[in-house]
């Protein structure tokens, strides 16, 4: 099997996910050796492009894509963000001062009326955090020298004091358990996860729009050929009138007629070429790799270049069942796991919402255990030897709560229109699901139906040439059935590529197209 011309120098990088490797028989998608088209228009570069590789570098270039990646990756920050707040946080201080006082009284530890100098310095460490059921905690160090000018024999002029403390508050009502203080993160881990799907669900859609784009070329350079035949048939009829008029079977506005419709088709030609162009620009802007795009200050520009498909219009047979690709859908489609995401979220939301009007009852404790000594080592050598705890409960009881209830009602609210979307997505997943499976079955009658009537378009134009050519059918007759042959060619091509696109929209509206690809969902999901 020949190497695909663009790939072996543009490697697929999507996210580190595997090789596409198309299900031939779902797909019916031949990808190599096949260059049965020829160059249609004159262009600086010819590439063969097959579908398979068309959907490769989309995956890895689409700007689509690429904004949604960014999007993903900044939603995935927000667990993070939201698990830093059971973090501990560290503090430190320091604080010094002096002051001058007249002593008014013998306690002072001076005499009345004597001026003395004090200073006191003091210093701590700490550390503080959230913990998961609630609790806030403080550990704190912290010491302090005081010193005097004084002189008083009950009193040292210089101490030192220090310690430790540890405290805690745990809340017995509001805002206990993990269920209300882990809220903020599961809703972001949601987010993130929802975020993820989002991306798969655009790499469903961009692979489904290069899909279309793709059979979009194919019938713009078959359409060309086929109007191209056309005017190979007109230019032969012309022919034959001009030696019919030269032995005066025909008359000169046979010539006439047809001229204007060589004419004709030279224009339907130009307007075909133009077409062709138009969508090969659509083509390559949607993957929006850089091999198609120019260099330079315009490197925003396409090439000039001509995209040669090598995937034919082949056509794959399967006829699904309806009721089974529903229920199949409902299973698959992404939408519908993001609705499930968004409804935990709001059911976890309603709860911080109800535990906001419930009393706060905190019970709040601390041990200290100070220190004390005329050196700094020795008040700290001393610990232990005294200590001091405490603990206590406290009560509020909000009145009117006004805003707690509204927010309540929000949230309830909100819980009830996330239930609401999940039905709503459910019945546009199945109206989507149904409509493919009756698009599928119709273009493949489509395909039939124009096959037949082309066929029997060319038996008639053959056979009404005979006629013309013995005398017994007319130019203009002979005119009629040729253009009606052409239009019944250009509505074959038009089904043959209705059906690629209805077997395209099959596969995108049950969920399964990535899959049909070789990428698998969980692939996605984890890098």
């Amino acid at each position: 099997m020949n190497e695909p011309r663009i790939l072996s120098h543009f490697p697929f990088k999507c996210r580190n996910i595997i090789p596409i490797l198309v299900v031939s028989f779902i797909l019916g998608l031949p990808q190599s050796g096949m260059t049965q088209d020829t160059s249609i228009f004159s262009a600086d570069e010819q590439l063969e492009l097959s579908l398979v590789e068309a959907i490769q570098l989309a995956l890895e270039h689409n700007l689509g894509l690429q904004v949604q990646r960014v999007s993903e990756a900044k939603a995935l920050l927000d667990p993070i963000i939201s698990e830093a707040a059971f973090d501990p946080l560290f503090s430190t201080g320091f604080t010094l001062s002096d002051s001058e006082t007249t002593s008014t009284s013998i306690i002072d530890g001076a005499a009345v009326g004597e001026t003395s100098k004090r200073s006191n310095d003091s210093y701590f460490l700490g550390l503080s955090g959230l913990m998961r059921y609630g609790t806030t905690w403080q550990f704190r160090l912290s010491g302090d020298r005081s010193e005097t000018s004084a002189d008083n024999p009950f009193f040292s002029p210089l101490n030192y004091r220090s310690g430790y403390q540890l405290s805690l508050s745990q809340p017995l009502l509001k805002g206990a358990g993990r269920s209300i203080t882990e809220t903020s993160l599961r809703v972001a881990l949601r987010n993130a996860e929802s975020s993820k799907l989002a991306t798969v669900r655009a790499m469903e859609t961009t692979v489904a729009n290069i899909e279309n784009s793709y059979w979009d070329l194919v019938y713009a350079r078959q359409n060309v050929e086929v109007q191209r035949s056309g005017l190979q048939e007109a230019q032969e009829l012309l022919d034959l009138n001009r030696r019919r008029l030269e032995v005066e079977l025909g008359t000169r506005l046979d010539v006439i007629s047809a001229e204007a419709n060589v004419e004709t088709q030279k224009s339907s030609i130009i307007a075909a070429l133009n077409n062709l162009r138009d969508l090969q620009d659509v083509l390559l802007d949607s993957i929006n790799a850089p091999q198609f795009r120019r260099e330079g200050d315009i490197s925003t520009m396409l090439k000039d270049v001509e995209v040669i498909p090598t995937t034919p219009l082949d056509q794959a047979q399967f006829s699904p069942n309806l009721e089974e690709v529903v229920k199949e859908a409902l299973t698959t489609r992404l939408e519908l796991l993001q609705q499930d995401l968004q409804i935990a979220s709001s059911e976890d939301i309603l709860r911080l919402r109800e535990d906001e009007m419930r009393p706060s009852l905190n019970f709040s404790g601390s041990f200290n255990q100070p220190g004390n000594g005329l050196e700094l080592g020795e008040s700290w050598s001393n610990i232990g030897d005294d200590f001091s705890w405490s603990a206590g409960l406290n009560l509020e009881i909000p009145l009117g709560q006004r805003s707690a209830r509204n927010r309540q009602l929000q949230a309830s609210e909100d819980l009830r229109l996330a239930q609401l979307g999940r039905t709503q997505q459910s019945h546009i997943i199945v109206l989507e699901v149904t409509r493919a499976v009756r698009e599928l079955d119709s273009a493949r009658q489509a395909v039939g139906t124009t096959q037949a009537a082309t066929r029997l378009r060319r038996e008639e134009l053959d056979g009404e040439t005979r006629r013309l050519e013995v005398g017994v059918s007319t130019a203009y007759q002979v005119l009629q059935v040729q253009n009606s042959l052409l239009t019944a060619q250009v509505q074959r091509l038009q089904a043959q590529v209705r059906l690629r696109k209805a077997i395209t929209g099959y596969r995108n509206s049950t969920g399964r197209i990535l899959n049909d690809y070789g990428i698998k969902i969980g692939d996605v999901l984890e890098n």
